[in-house]
């Protein structure tokens, strides 16, 4: 199998990368981000000419099982991930499954307690240096940080998620979610209506605010 990628590899137009993808940041515990070496990449998910080389990452890195934390492919399941994320740092659905891996080792919830390579946060970090346009990793940040109770600091993602994408349903819903929370039911009816505006999002946002009282 990897003989098979490397010759898709040589196949494939070597592009000349402007972007870099260093380490930044540092983790919650306050220490400073740091992961392996580039290898193949970097790619920006949300480019069209980076596109090509995504599929034979995840063709070999992300599949299936590995998204749902089930068996790695070439390896475990944390090493697949970061081959991915270092590859293409702002992988949506890499960075999502990321997190997701991580919630559940906090809820210990996996039968292989194998932690991330580099922490998650840290995967993050990168990610939004990496391609700040990108308001989805902003915004999956701003989810993660809200899952382990940093509710002001998610808050402040799901913000400068809004700058980069303004009148984003999806976006608008989750920070009208987080603000239920923090009981800032104004600005959360706010939020929520301008959601179902631009978007159809579920129902559920809008139930719970009737039941609070607060959308009449």
């Amino acid at each position: 199998m990897k003989k098979l990628l490397l010759v898709t590899l040589l196949l494939l137009p070597i592009p000349l990368y402007a972007a870099q993808a260093p380490w930044v940041g540092a983790d919650l515990k306050g220490q400073a981000c740091a992961g392996k070496g580039q290898g193949y990449g970097p790619f920006d998910f949300t480019k069209a000419s980076d596109k090509p080389h995504i599929p034979i990452v995840e063709q070999h890195h992300l599949t299936p099982n590995v998204i749902n934390h089930i068996k790695g492919q070439e390896g475990s399941i944390p090493g697949d991930l970061d081959y991915t994320l270092r590859a293409v740092p702002n992988h949506h659905n890499a960075l999502l499954s990321a997190i997701r891996y991580q919630l559940k080792l906090n809820n210990k919830l996996l039968a292989k307690k194998e932690p991330l390579s580099t922490p998650v946060e840290c995967y993050l970090q990168r990610a939004i240096h990496f391609s700040p346009t990108d308001a989805v990793g902003v915004s999956l940040y701003a989810y993660y940080l809200k899952k382990i109770g940093e509710l002001e600091k998610s808050a402040k993602f799901y913000q400068n998620a809004l700058i980069i994408r303004p009148d984003d349903a999806k976006i608008e819903y989750a920070y009208s979610q987080l603000l239920i929370e923090q009981k800032q039911y104004d600005k959360a009816l706010e939020y929520a209506k301008k959601a179902y505006k631009h978007g159809t999002p579920p129902p559920k946002l809008k139930n719970q605010l009737i039941k609070l009282g607060v959308w009449k």
